[in-house]
């Protein structure tokens, strides 16, 4: 009984405990999983059961009590256990409850309730989420889901449905494995490739985990199976473009998938160390799912493109698409666009000089390559004259779209600049590719945010200036020889010179031990060099699983689209430009005498050397110099010779009439220009018919087809003389500007001056036939003095007309235009200055743009552009009127002995029958030109000068408007004859 009275004493309930009615519950719930308790409320005591009463679970006896802590006993917990130990009972023996000898004693008083000794308990932050959890360990789950795992796969067995038992449950890190070997693109135990198929399979197909249903299960093995077959599809791609042949911009997009594989492969391997869980495993295949079946879709697009310029447009499509895309895909996309460009930037850094050619250089005796076509350029003029010369094409076909056209135009012209320079100058700067490479110059790569673009234009300056002094010390080393301090160019030869030789012979052991270690600390460097490289590794390291919570910085302002290419490639295009076209004008002015060419031109050509106009007119139309021509029997006299047009039978001259006759005209009539090396005159008068003026300036014959040359026949016809034509060569470095085409508008310009050449010296002769012809018996009659004052007028006004007006006025701005190009090509020290054109530097393509706008109008004036056939056969049948009666006067002067001709025909055309029909070619020709003037810029279009930007020149009135002032101010023809 006292082993009773003690267990009753020790488990005892206090009592005001007893009257509580949750306690039975309390201790049901604490203890009903405890095998080792069991209540029994009726006696108030606790007991102790046991599976066996040999199995009897001892008491540990005391051990020395905690002095201080937290654990430290309560003070009459030690005065009990003091008491325990000095009493040494040992005579209570084992009963029912089997509490071993030596246990400690408990009073029945409820010691834990005086916490006066205790330790008080640490402020702590008071939240309603730990308010609500106060009760949690009273709550009874409410959904199977919540009962675990275990509660789960029993209500699936329940729920088995035919004519399967229900899928194989699979330990879950195992599946877990299986599908990150799946996400990453490779086979497992469980998923296996199919090469027939050409995807991934599932070995087994009712398969699942604790906890998770059979639905679920297949909504993550789907995920992993599409990322798998992306990863695999994107993987063949890569290896059938590196296995057959492709262009570089394939071979690009190859290599950036294989980095995108990879990139996304490795952030996915790292984050499956961490997955603890299928629905983990889900949450982290997800965005790489996202990724791969986008690019995936993507490399689709772009394999259906058959060139290099169709899939960068194509990409650049997609990549605007992007931006309203979720962040990550908008920053993949810039990224592969970025590094499926570099190809294509790399040869347009190649072709404008920023960076040495790779492989074949391009010339025009290779092939073409990218945008830049190699062909030969054919020019046809108007006699049908061919020629072929092989030169570069900007093909606009293989330009991307994105590229601007000004850009594109700009790129091709900076290019061919820059072969002129590497062909004519090969010791320049800019030809040498070691002053480029030490100058730094910027690349040119894409562009998405505004603070790139400011530190792109950072560099763009400092290229600049660096390259611009090297120009300039070299420029003076040019022009001081020797005594140049060598700086820059000494600077550049060093740093391509040095010899970097490793040697270790000769060298003592503390030298030896020091580059060794050295070279062993640089290897010890971490590996994060290339990974911070690697556009791929450090977007997916970023943003791969941020998802919402990326950074504010990724949301920052960036340029719209359509100025993306602009801003990107256009400031470094348009500085390399300015850069080369300014050299080039220099050299054109300064080592080509550009100037000394233009002004030759104009002066024969255009007929603006006065001097030569009227050797020429005396040559070819005075009857008073001697004869060119060969008699059998007849010496050529010494004097001075003449073709004679006009009083001669025989005509077209032969080649060497032509060359006594023209003999010394060019040459002794060539004014040197201003600036230009004086000719000594000496030297002048020795020049033969073969002058060496420059560009071997010359008479020559021109090829005339079959129903020209009966034309030419005729002494007294108006295209008696359009045989004859001037022969200029220009210099190779002045060929980009003195075209072909060029050359065939002076031609067409000179043959029209000519006839009007030829017509003054005929209506001027008139006046001095009529006293001839009346001392003749040929009295004038009052409509031949009419016809002479008329026609006289008519010539003179054309003539005036012509020159004035159609080539004086415009050659005079352009010349003024010229000034300042030249004046600002020549005292420019960098790439930054404005040009002549207001807008950007001058360059050989806008003059030569420039030139062939003069000669567009002066050719408008004087009625040679194919629109104005009709005016112009209006006004070559009133010449050829003047010219019969000037054939009629002039045999009625000299007797019928001086021409040769049907007399028949001459005096069926009576001086009253010309005139009249001279007044209504002159009326109609009139009309027609009033017609032309009341439309609204036809007669001035071509007239009007235009600048490098399209911009119509002010201050140009209409020029036709001109002509019928100088024609009929008075009205004299646009009145009706009365009576």
């Amino acid at each position: 009984m006292a082993n009773d009275k003690d267990a009753a004493g020790l488990f005892a309930i206090p009592d005001f405990w007893q009257s509580s009615s949750w306690l039975e519950q309390s201790i049901l719930d604490i203890n009903r999983n405890n095998p080792l308790f069991s209540l029994d409320l009726s006696q108030n005591t606790a007991s102790l059961v046991a599976g066996a009463k040999s199995r009897m679970l001892p008491v540990a006896t005391p051990t020395t009590p905690v002095d201080d802590g937290f654990f430290r006993l309560p003070t009459v917990l030690k005065e009990l256990a003091h008491e325990d130990a000095e009493s040494q009972v040992n005579e209570d023996e084992p009963g029912d409850l089997g509490i071993q000898p030596g246990a400690v004693r408990i009073v029945e008083e409820d010691l834990w309730l005086s916490g006066k000794h205790d330790t008080p308990n640490p402020p702590e932050c008071r939240t309603w989420d730990k308010f609500n959890q106060a009760g949690r360990g009273l709550y009874s789950p409410a959904f199977i889901t919540e009962a675990g795992p275990a509660a789960f796969d029993s209500l699936m067995k329940t729920k088995r449905a035919s004519p399967y038992t229900g899928p194989d449950v699979v330990p879950d890190a195992s599946y877990s494995a299986c599908l990150l070997t799946l996400a990453l693109g490779r086979s497992s135990l469980l998923f296996s490739w199919s090469p027939e198929e050409n995807k991934f399979f599932k070995t087994v197909d009712y398969l699942r985990t604790s906890g998770l249903s059979l639905e679920s299960m297949q909504s993550v093995d789907k995920l992993c199976l599409e990322c798998a077959n992306a990863t695999r599809h994107l993987q063949a791609f890569a290896e059938k473009t590196y296995s057959a042949p492709s262009t570089p911009t394939r071979v690009a997009l190859a290599g950036v998938i294989d980095r995108l594989v990879a990139a996304v492969q490795s952030k996915l391997s790292s984050r499956g160390r961490t997955v603890k869980s299928i629905i983990q495993l889900q949450s982290a295949v997800q965005p790489v799912h996202t990724v791969l079946t986008y690019i995936e879709i993507l490399v689709k697009k772009l394999a259906q493109q058959k060139s290099d310029e169709g899939m960068l447009s194509s990409l650049f499509e997609e990549a605007q698409s992007a931006e309203y895309r979720s962040i990550l895909l908008r920053e993949v996309t810039r990224e592969v666009l970025r590094l499926v460009s570099k190809p294509w930037a790399a040869f347009v850094e190649e072709w404008i000089g920023l960076k040495a050619e790779e492989g074949a250089p391009v010339t025009k005796a290779g092939p073409s390559k990218a945008f830049i076509k190699v062909a030969d350029k054919v020019w046809i003029d108007d006699l049908g004259y061919e020629l072929e010369e092989a030169d570069f094409f900007l093909d606009e076909e293989k330009m991307p779209s994105f590229i601007p056209d000004d850009v594109a135009q700009t790129t091709f012209e900076t290019g061919r600049n820059i072969r002129f320079l590497r062909e004519h100058h090969p010791e320049h700067p800019l030809s040498q590719q070691q002053t480029i490479t030490i100058s730094k110059p910027p690349r040119l790569e894409w562009q998405f945010e505004w603070d790139a673009i400011t530190q792109l234009e950072k560099k763009i300056n400092e290229y600049r200036n660096a390259l611009s002094s090297a120009i300039r010390t070299s420029r003076l080393q040019t022009e001081l020889g020797d005594e140049a301090p060598a700086s820059q160019q000494t600077k550049n030869q060093n740093f391509f010179n040095q010899n970097f030789e490793l040697e270790f012979f000769g060298k003592s052991d503390s030298q030896i031990e020091e580059c060794v270690l050295a070279s062993l600390n640089q290897l010890d460097q971490p590996m994060d060099n290339y990974t911070s490289r690697d556009g791929f590794s450090k977007l997916f390291r970023d943003r791969l699983y941020q998802g919402a919570e990326l950074s504010v910085e990724s949301e920052r302002l960036s340029p719209h689209w359509s100025l993306v290419p602009l801003l990107s490639f256009s400031p470094v295009i348009g500085t390399q430009s300015r850069l080369v076209s300014q050299e080039c004008m220099k050299l054109l002015f300064s080592s080509h005498e550009l100037r000394v060419h233009i002004d030759l031109l104009k002066q024969y050509y255009l007929l603006g050397n006065g001097l030569l106009c009227s050797r020429l007119s005396h040559a070819l139309f005075d009857p008073e110099l001697e004869t060119a021509e060969r008699h059998a029997g007849v010496a050529l006299g010494g004097g001075v010779m003449g073709l004679r047009l006009g009083g001669r039978e025989n005509w077209p001259p032969a080649s060497s009439e032509l060359r006594l006759a023209l003999m010394g005209v060019l040459s002794e009539s060539y004014e040197t220009p201003p600036g230009a090396t004086q000719t000594p005159r000496s030297s002048l008068a020795s020049r033969t018919f073969n002058s060496d003026l420059p560009g071997d300036l010359s008479f020559a014959v021109r090829d005339l087809s079959p129903e020209e040359i009966d034309r030419c026949m005729d002494p007294d016809s108006l295209e008696a003389l359009d045989f004859l034509r001037l022969s200029y060569k220009a210099p190779s470095p002045l060929r980009p500007i003195m075209t072909p085409t060029v050359l065939v508008k002076y031609d067409r310009i000179f043959m029209s001056l000519l006839r009007i050449l030829r017509m003054l010296y005929v209506v001027n002769e008139l006046f001095h036939d009529i006293p001839l012809a009346g001392r003749r018996g040929h009295e004038p009659s009052n409509a031949s003095l009419r016809f002479c004052i008329e026609s006289r007028h008519f010539v003179r006004q054309i003539a005036a007309y012509f020159f004035d007006t159609g080539i004086t006025a415009p050659w005079r701005r352009f010349e003024t235009w010229l000034d300042t190009a030249e004046a600002e090509s020549l005292g420019a020290t960098d790439g930054s200055g404005l040009g002549a054109d207001g807008s950007k530097n001058c360059s050989p393509d806008i003059l030569r743009d420039r030139l062939e706008q003069v000669l567009d109008g002066i050719m408008t004036v004087m009625l040679l552009r194919k629109r104005q056939q009709p005016v112009l056969k209006l006004l070559e049948e009133t010449f050829a009127v003047i010219l019969r009666f000037s054939k009629q006067l002039r045999v009625q002067a000299h007797g019928d002995g001086t021409v040769g001709h049907d007399r028949d025909k001459l005096k069926s055309e009576t001086p009253e029958k010309l005139y009249s029909t001279f007044k209504k070619k002159v009326e109609v020709f009139l009309t027609v030109c009033r017609g032309l003037n009341e439309k609204t810029g036809v007669g001035s279009k071509g007239a009007q000068l235009v600048d490098g930007q399209g911009r119509r020149e002010r201050g140009i009135g209409n020029p036709i408007d001109q002509l019928l002032l100088l024609m009929d101010m008075s009205g004299f023809y646009a009145r009706k004859p009365t009576g």
